[in-house]
């Protein structure tokens, strides 16, 4: 009986492989494997050191809602009122907010002005109210009782109210540290006048 090899005639060497009657070649090293991901691993690290950012930061105190900023000392704008009744003094509510330009002018400008800052701490009980709506989408009801008390529809705005929380001066934008010196003068004068 004949074998069924013979029937079809030699059989076809595999591909790359020697036939047993050709010399073969010597092997080449095969080539590394390449990942066949498109995005490479750099942007996976970032998005992830972004993502980490993301939750710290929102974990965080937002900006110095009380602390000193440049020279003047803020207590929590939600306290000023509290800490004007007991020491007489007016409040000075500072509504700002981190992504504000005219906010930070005033904070490097005008509150690290050693005579501004003489004139807040000395007649003023200094409140510093930080808007989060843009960060965060909204603010606590803490901040947003004293924006809808006050009115306030810009940043930066300055408020300077009796202990009993009577408007006594507003000062809307930054218009420069002669202006906030002025500002501050007229605030003090009707809190005396009261």
């Amino acid at each position: 009986m004949d074998r069924i090899d013979d029937l079809h005639g030699p059989a076809a060497p595999v591909s790359g492989a020697a036939s047993p009657s050709e010399p073969s070649e010597p092997s080449q090293p095969a080539a590394p494997r390449r990942s066949q991901s498109r995005i490479p691993a750099v942007v996976f690290w970032i998005l992830g050191a972004a993502v980490v950012f993301r939750v710290v930061t929102a974990l965080l105190p937002h900006g110095a809602a009380e602390g000193q900023v440049g020279l003047v000392r803020f207590v929590n704008g939600q306290e000023a009122a509290t800490f004007a009744r007991d020491s007489g003094k007016p409040a000075l509510y500072d509504f700002t907010a981190a992504w504000c330009a005219p906010c930070h002018r005033l904070d490097t400008e005008g509150w690290s002005d050693s005579r501004v800052a003489a004139m807040v701490n000395d007649g003023f009980v200094a409140g510093r109210v930080v808007d989060r709506e843009q960060e965060d989408g909204r603010n606590t009801p803490a901040i947003e009782a004293l924006q809808r008390r006050y009115s306030v529809t810009a940043f930066p705005t300055l408020i300077a109210a009796d202990a009993a929380g009577r408007e006594l001066a507003r000062m809307e934008g930054y218009g420069g540290k002669d202006t906030l010196i002025r500002f501050l003068e007229d605030a003090r004068q009707k809190a005396q006048a009261k």
